[in-house]
């Protein structure tokens, strides 16, 4: 056999093996249910944060249409590199679509930031007009939210991941307002008043935690690093009530 032969040989026998890993892959990503896909997931949304969202001149409250003034509730630039280093200020009310780790959805978003060096201060109240059940309770995520609980900093008494922001525990924090496991995220957001010709505001965040990326590579092996795998691999709920979760005393609803 020539050289010529066994070289394309090789080549077609890297070319096999590499379909039938796609084709592999392919079957474990659409097998319904698949546990290990959706933790992965969760995983690798882990890693961001991404949004963008508007307020109009006029909105409609339980009262009834209000407008909003002459300059709209969309104004500040607000840059984190981990939550020990923040620089900016930024206040906004707005309909936002958004990603925030693996909670996803559209919200209504109201926020007040401001901070210098290690000083800050954070407060964000979201009411999810349409999202997964990360970002909202009374769901099946409820057991899950509690195991975050469970894992609450000892110091700050802070849990593994904050994602819901509805005023019950997350009003006006100074430390550690997405959870001590994303303390690392390095984010901008930008909102922007228009009071001219539209009258509106816009506004776009993003974020990056590359702490997560670590979690996010184990994970594809199966390996949970920060315990907040949600599934177990054939896909049935890893926490399905409080009944399985012993939480501290000092922790209060």
């Amino acid at each position: 056999m020539s050289t010529n032969d066994t070289t394309h040989g090789n080549r077609a026998t890297r070319r096999r093996s590499g379909r039938l890993l796609w084709l592999a892959l392919a079957a474990i990503l659409a097998t319904p249910g698949c546990g290990y896909v959706k933790n992965v997931r969760n995983d690798f949304m882990d890693c961001f944060v991404i949004g963008a969202g508007v307020i109009t001149p006029v909105v409609k409250t339980e009262e009834g249409y209000k407008g909003l003034g002459y300059i709209p509730p969309s104004i500040g630039i607000y840059v984190e590199a981990t939550d020990l280093l923040h620089l900016g200020a930024l206040y906004k009310a707005s309909a936002d679509i958004e990603m925030d780790r693996r909670a996803t959805g559209i919200v209504i978003d109201q926020r007040k930031k401001i901070g210098f060096g290690p000083f800050h201060y954070v407060d964000i109240e979201q009411e999810p007009i349409l999202s997964n059940e990360y970002k909202r309770r009374n769901n099946d995520m409820d057991g899950w939210r509690k195991q975050m609980k469970r894992l609450e900093d000892p110091i700050f008494s802070r849990p593994g991941k904050q994602l819901i922001y509805d005023g019950r525990d997350t009003s006006g924090r100074w430390w550690l307002h997405r959870g001590w496991q994303d303390w690392e995220m390095l984010s901008i957001e930008i909102a922007i008043p228009e009071p001219f010709i539209l009258h509106s505001g816009i506004n776009f965040k993003f974020g990056f935690d590359p702490s997560q990326i670590f979690d996010l590579f184990l994970g594809i092996f199966g390996l949970d690093l920060y315990g907040d795998n949600a599934f177990r691999f054939n896909g049935d709920l890893r926490y399905e009530s409080e009944d399985d979760i012993v939480l501290p005393e000092r922790i209060r609803y």
